[in-house]
């Protein structure tokens, strides 16, 4: 692995603070809707949250199925039932749909990481939830909002924890000619000597975290990370790719499921979702 991550709520804490707003420290997702409804407009052109809306098993998927979890909801049963039409699952994406139409950001059909990233970054919307790699962009030197952003655990209902687990790692094809070349590349790309590397050149909130252990012990990593590093760093380890939801599954992964089939399912249903958010249908 190059980079790992969980999901957790990051919000505008001038923002939430100038509308007599207070984050709770373990907010459950109503909690969340109401305060986005608050937050909508608290300044010109804001919205209260930033959802995914892109279609993409990556994409609306991975929010909409911690929801998903958290609401009592599954994919599959263990024995692989699909569950698609449960009352469970209903309840959690007609919330999440909502949600985004009534309070999420303009052009939210076509909003991925990348377009919330840019929305929370450019002052356009009061919340965001999505993977922990954000606040590393947010945080950076530059950045219009650094300082401003809060970072509460992912949004539960009715499960301890919600946050997602995900790995980009490399891989060696096995019929690779150059084995030993990619070896040493992947060996030095995965490195703390990489992570040093960052940290000199682009600044140690940039670094690829999420990994190792150690880096969350690195004073100049929490000192640039301060603001984001510990909750981090909790989400990651509270995080229960085997049993994140209220029954058992039948393949690891919080949200995806663990088969290489779901690339293609994950993909037709988001275009479902997202055909729900723009309006086109319920």
């Amino acid at each position: 692995p190059f980079y790992g991550e969980s999901s957790f709520l990051m919000y505008r804490k001038d923002v939430l603070a100038s509308k007599g707003l207070t984050m709770p420290a373990q907010p459950t997702w109503q909690q969340v809707a109401d305060l986005a409804a608050k937050a909508d407009r608290a300044e010109k052109g804001m919205k209260g949250i930033c959802l995914r809306g892109l279609p993409g098993w990556g994409e609306v998927i991975a929010p909409l199925t911690t929801v998903v979890n958290t609401m009592g909801g599954t994919w599959f049963t263990q024995d692989w039932e699909a569950k698609l039409t449960s009352p469970e699952f209903k309840k959690a994406t007609q919330f999440y749909v909502d949600l985004v139409r009534k309070h999420g950001e303009l052009g939210a059909p076509q909003s991925g990481y990348a377009e919330c990233l840019n929305n929370m970054t450019q002052g356009k919307t009061a919340m965001w939830y999505d993977a922990t790699a954000g606040a590393g962009s947010l945080e950076a030197s530059g950045s219009p909002v650094k300082g401003k952003i809060g970072y509460v655990p992912a949004p539960v209902d009715k499960t301890q924890s919600s946050g997602w687990l995900y790995t980009w790692a490399w891989g060696m094809q096995k019929a690779s000619k150059k084995t030993d070349s990619a070896w040493k590349f992947i060996s030095w790309a995965s490195s703390k000597e990489y992570e040093s590397l960052v940290g000199r050149t682009s600044g140690w909130a940039n670094v690829p975290a999420g990994k190792r252990a150690s880096l969350y012990a690195n004073p100049e990593y929490r000192k640039a990370a301060g603001a984001f590093a510990d909750i981090t760093e909790k989400a990651i380890a509270s995080a229960n790719p085997e049993n994140p939801g209220t029954q058992p599954r039948p393949a690891a992964g919080i949200q995806f499921v663990g088969i290489p089939e779901f690339t293609d399912l994950g993909t037709k249903v988001s275009q479902e979702i997202s055909a729900a958010i723009a309006g086109r249908q319920t």
